[in-house]
């Protein structure tokens, strides 16, 4: 990673002075600092901020190189659930693919009309050994929720994977309403507060916590007893259990530690709280 300029140039001031020749012949003490001998507008100063300039120019040229390597390298290996995933995110509806190739012709697109075009914005890949399945869930967003794309969308998203994607490989796409989830704790609170307000500010913690976790992220009973420990008047939390119910199934599934969401995303369900002063 590139240095800074005053790094740069402090790198090489401190090596000036911490040599014994030049301290003799400028006729100060090695290892003084260059500050307490040379003014930001002397000639030696002026000569090394060049040097310093030119040295981080060249850094940032090695480090984009490096970056485009890298990219080069990503793209012509095997073709792993990651690739998957970033080419999802890359599908633009209402559009073709150039001819023989899995990329689109984007000459004429502004960077704004690219990015509005990307209907797809949370997408999560993943393989299944046993079944030798891909299992890739994906979702779009409206005023900043995510929500399942619309039916039209979803079948040329289907038609695209089925266009870019290697020969043999199966793939489940999934592409539903989030799973909604359920729980019940007792929480134990400083008796000096209101019982309202405390339940008000735990019963927004879960929610942030479920709705924000990241795409296809794991859930887990653990980190959403911290999430309410962490407001301000709990003393105790005591989660009496969780679920989740997938979209259009019946039976909910109950949570043991930790869950995935069938979908990648939660929404909140039924939240039971009940509320103790702690005395």
């Amino acid at each position: 990673m590139a240095r800074t300029i005053s790094d740069i140039k402090d790198s090489m001031t401190t090596d000036f002075m911490r040599n014994s020749d030049v301290a003799r012949a400028y006729g100060f003490e090695t290892g003084t600092a260059f500050s307490s001998h040379f003014s930001k507008v002397s000639v030696e100063s002026l000569l090394f901020y060049i040097v310093a300039c030119a040295t981080w120019v060249l850094e940032n040229l090695f480090d984009r190189h490096k970056k485009d390597v890298e990219e080069r390298i990503e793209a012509i290996m095997p073709h792993r659930p990651k690739w998957y995933r970033d080419k999802v995110l890359g599908f633009i509806k209402d559009k073709t693919l150039v001819p023989d190739t899995d990329h689109y012709d984007t000459e004429g697109m502004s960077d704004g009309d690219i990015e509005t075009a990307h209907v797809v914005k949370y997408a999560a890949a993943t393989e299944n050994a046993d079944a030798s399945i891909l299992t890739i869930k994906v979702a779009g967003d409206a005023g900043g929720k995510r929500q399942p794309l619309d039916t039209d969308t979803e079948g040329q998203l289907a038609a695209y994977i089925a266009e870019i994607k290697d020969a043999g490989v199966r793939v489940n796409l999934v592409n539903r309403p989030p799973d909604a989830f359920n729980c019940e704790a007792d929480v134990y609170f400083d008796a000096m507060l209101l019982s309202e307000n405390v339940e008000t500010a735990c019963r927004e913690a879960i929610i942030a916590y479920i709705e924000n976790l990241p795409f296809n992220g794991e859930y887990t009973n653990m980190a959403l007893v911290d999430c309410l420990q962490a407001i301000d008047g709990v003393r105790i939390v005591e989660l009496r259990g969780s679920e989740t119910m997938v979209s259009g199934e019946g039976t909910p599934t109950k949570i043991n530690a930790r869950y995935t969401p069938a979908s990648g995303y939660f929404k909140a369900g039924n939240i039971k709280l009940n509320m103790t002063p702690y005395k």
